[in-house]
């Protein structure tokens, strides 16, 4: 296929899901870790672990360089961009080993209309960003396989230290990495395998180095406003974990808050293949449609009949992330470390379109209609996607919160609902006097018991813990609101 007729398609591969990707983005700030990332890269704060520095900067110069909207639509634009990005990149490599643009557009598209893929490409989290760097790494390393040029090893090194620097769910690409880099080994200089391993630790190095050193800067000028409650340091938000401290940075780095081995053990467990795979299938059937696993599984197969190691290597890199996913107690959204999967899914998918092109006369016209009707039936299936920008639940409960709370009150809040009142109280400022604890109350207890002495006290999220010499009284409103009394 020549330049100027490859154009047309892989333009096509990013713009759709571009298009549709910004047509449903969220515009204002969301619940939970999402509700997190509105917040806290515009603060130049702390995110919970592993911190993920390299977003958190990024984020941090969009929402201050894009004057577009809301800061939470800006940190979604992230988001519509890098998976945007990542279908355009899956369209290139389909191209570049099948010779056929229009399939990697098609694989593109079917990749984009996914409901786990799309759902995460409207709103802001790591996992997206994540995921860039994952397809660009897979980019740069094929295509280092194939020419042997140095510069897509070095831009390999350093698109996937950066995704490392993002989210430690890259690094969990090394099984296949490694498969590939031993096959040409012996024709790289060892300068150059040197050279790409410093820069690689490098980047990582000089992006994690941010943790201790925000966190010392933000202590050092009290930063963090929810010190002047009393509360010590290491709160969500502005410093998570203190990590200016060395258990806090160990803590930060290694997620030890939350059960990261049981995940890494997951990899090796076959009692989680067992238990659990179940989740992962049906998670495909729904991102790809049966007519689209059929296509994943011939994908698979012309992939192994032209180049077994490519195959494998693919394969590595994308089911490694499904078992830690699994095995991963304290993850409610499996769904986002699925999409390096769906990513690899998608090249396959793709290579199927190609490969039934070229050999078969009698489906050139048949399969790529039929994988294009794939991705135009997840579109239309999904209309929810398009009430998103239109969703003002956390703004809501921001107002109904403002509403019926006293101007000095204290309010403290479960995660789900802390993320975007903190979302209005340090991004947008209208808490006013309020002070804010993204906490369970009954964990804070004692604090809470000394801001009852000298302001009202409210707690909002589901059900409420307890705190000795109190009680909470429901008020009729949503979200649940809850007033601290007297008995």
């Amino acid at each position: 296929m020549t330049v100027a007729r490859e154009r047309l398609p892989l333009w096509l591969a990013w713009a759709l899901p571009a298009a549709l990707f910004l047509l449903t983005a969220y515009r204002d700030v969301g619940y939970w870790d999402t509700g997190e990332m509105d917040t806290v890269p515009y603060l130049l704060g702390i995110a919970h672990p592993t911190g993920f520095p390299a977003y958190v900067i990024l984020g941090w110069i969009v929402t201050h360089a894009l004057p577009v909207g809301t800061v939470a639509f800006r940190m979604s634009l992230i988001s519509v961009a890098s998976l945007s990005l990542v279908a355009l990149l899956v369209a290139r490599i389909v191209y570049e080993r099948y010779d056929n643009a229009w399939a990697g557009a098609i694989a593109a598209w079917i990749f984009a209309a996914g409901g786990a893929v799309w759902s995460h490409a409207t709103k802001a989290e790591v996992h997206e960003f994540a995921a860039l760097a994952i397809a660009a790494t897979l980019y740069c390393a094929l295509r280092w396989y194939r020419d042997g040029e140095t510069r897509w090893f070095y831009a390999g090194a350093v698109a996937w230290s950066v995704g490392i620097a993002t989210h430690p769910v890259c690094a969990l690409l090394l099984p296949g990495l490694l498969v590939l880099l031993i096959a040409r080994l012996h024709r790289l200089p060892s300068k150059t395998l040197i050279g790409a391993i410093g820069l690689a630790c490098g980047i990582v190095i000089a992006f994690y180095a941010y943790l201790p050193l925000r966190s010392a800067y933000v202590n050092a000028h009290a930063g963090d406003p929810q010190r002047a409650l009393g509360l010590p340091a290491g709160r969500p938000f502005f410093d998570y974990d203190h990590p200016s401290t060395w258990d806090g940075l160990r803590a930060e780095i290694s997620g030890s808050d939350f059960d990261v081995n049981g995940g890494l053990r997951a990899i090796v467990s076959p009692d989680v293949y067992a238990r659990r795979g179940h989740l992962y299938l049906e998670a495909l059937r729904d991102e790809f449609t049966w007519f689209g696993l059929a296509l994943l599984a011939g994908g698979v197969a012309y992939a192994f009949a032209r180049d077994r190691l490519i195959a494998s290597v693919l394969l590595l890199c994308g089911a490694v992330a499904v078992p830690f996913a699994l095995g991963y107690p304290d993850e409610t959204d499996l769904g986002r470390y699925f999409i390096t999967s769906f990513v690899v899914g998608s090249i396959f998918i793709g290579g199927a379109i190609a490969g039934a092109a070229r050999f078969a006369s009698w489906s050139r016209a048949l399969v790529p209609a039929g994988a294009a009707a794939i991705a135009v039936f997840l579109v239309c299936d999904q209309p929810h996607f398009f009430h998103q920008p239109y969703d003002d639940r956390a703004r809501r409960a921001i107002e109904t919160v403002e509403r019926i709370t006293d101007p000095n009150a204290m309010i403290v809040a479960n995660w789900a609902y802390g993320t975007p009142l903190a979302y209005a109280a340090y991004v947008e400022g209208s808490f006013g006097a309020r002070g804010l604890d993204v906490a369970w109350i009954d964990d804070d207890a004692d604090y809470v018991r000394e801001w009852a002495k000298t302001r009202p006290v409210y707690y909002v999220g589901g059900i409420p813990g307890s705190v000795p010499g109190y009680r909470l009284e429901a008020l009729t409103v949503r979200p649940p609101v809850y007033r601290l009394v007297k008995p």
